[in-house]
């Protein structure tokens, strides 16, 4: 991540932005096409914040070498129809390294322009099977990406086939249980009664 932002409990839970020691970045200092290394071992999820104003100007966004080498075609269409254009590239731009920083995507043959996103009707970021989620102020731009490929899944534990049983069978409370052996055994009592009867009847 180029630009450092350092925000406070406080503010987070306030909902505020909390712009604070902001370094403003010259546009020379961004590598068209370039990759981000992200964190060993910082699979799964990316986050990515960025400074509106190191995005370079441009009068033809078409034409222009950084956002050729960055974005695809439908990508600029897509941007210079925004209000704020230059915001919705750089919400863009921070939703492609948080792609690579997630591990959803592994060095890009054409750097950033690699990564494309789309968006779905309702004005949605899409990414091939990641969750995302962009956002901008006035003056940064942040983007986050959650790739479930990224973790590790514990795998199922194997069971023996007496332990897979046991598993389906119902377990019923200590006080259910004796209830019914009293039914039961109260049934036993009244069967041996009526057999009693029976012999008893079967003698006279």
């Amino acid at each position: 991540m180029t630009n450092q932002a350092r925000f406070t409990i406080n503010s987070l839970l306030e909902g505020k932005s909390a712009l604070v020691h902001i370094t403003p970045v010259a546009p020379d200092e961004i590598l068209p096409g370039g990759g981000d290394a992200g964190f060993p071992g910082s699979k799964g999820l990316g986050l990515e914040i960025e400074n509106i104003a190191a995005l370079p100007d441009a009068e033809d966004y078409t034409r222009h070498e950084f956002y050729v080498a960055n974005f695809t075609p439908s990508e600029i269409a897509y941007c210079t129809k925004q209000p704020k254009t230059k915001a919705a590239f750089q919400g863009l731009l921070a939703a492609k390294r948080a792609i690579i920083k997630s591990g959803a995507v592994n060095n890009p043959p054409d750097g950033h322009r690699s990564v494309e996103i789309s968006f779905d009707g309702e004005g949605r970021p899409i990414h091939p099977g990641c969750l995302l989620s962009i956002s901008h102020t006035g003056t940064l731009a942040a983007a986050a990406c959650f790739w479930p490929g990224g973790f590790s899944w514990p795998a199922p534990v194997a069971m023996t086939r007496a332990e897979a049983a046991r598993s389906h069978l119902v377990k019923f409370p200590l006080k259910s249980r004796i209830f019914a052996f009293l039914i039961l055994l109260s049934l036993l009592v009244l069967f041996a009664l009526g057999l009693w009867k029976l012999l008893e009847f079967i003698r006279h």
